[in-house]
């Protein structure tokens, strides 16, 4: 009787203690971690971004708001690791998790209206990076 006792408060007191953590750290780590680069050569325009997880709403929210009519995320937490075409014919390659962007344009597949739709929005996303 005394060692399950022991035991039930030593759980409850582990798991209070790792939820304090998990949330005391969320907090503390959200300094300035955002890493942002743009390159470009004659074949792909390519955006990466790592930053914050708690930006990655706004950052989807920017996305779908940019390639409207279509829409990618659903829900802050998704992951999206795909070759997208959108209604005006723009393909690229978007990888997304909470915190990290990898976006990839090829200039061959792409028209010259595509490849400055794709620039704008990751100026834009530029930017949204750049606010917090």
């Amino acid at each position: 009787m005394k060692t399950s006792f022991f035991l039930t408060a030593f759980c409850l007191i582990s798991l209070s203690i790792f939820v304090v953590y998990s949330k005391l750290s969320d907090e503390i780590f959200r300094g300035n971690n955002t890493s942002i680069s743009i390159s470009e050569d004659e074949e792909t325009y390519q955006l990466k971004a790592s930053y914050n997880r708690h930006i990655t709403g706004r950052i989807q929210q920017y996305i779908n708001h940019c390639i409207k009519p279509n829409s990618l995320f659903q829900s802050e937490n998704d992951y999206f690791d795909a070759n997208t075409t959108l209604a005006d014919k723009t393909e690229f390659y978007i990888k997304e998790s909470p915190g990290k962007l990898k976006i990839v344009l090829d200039k061959r597949k792409n028209s010259s209206a595509s490849l400055q739709r794709i620039k704008n929005m990751c100026t834009g996303i530029k930017d949204v990076l750049g606010e917090k």
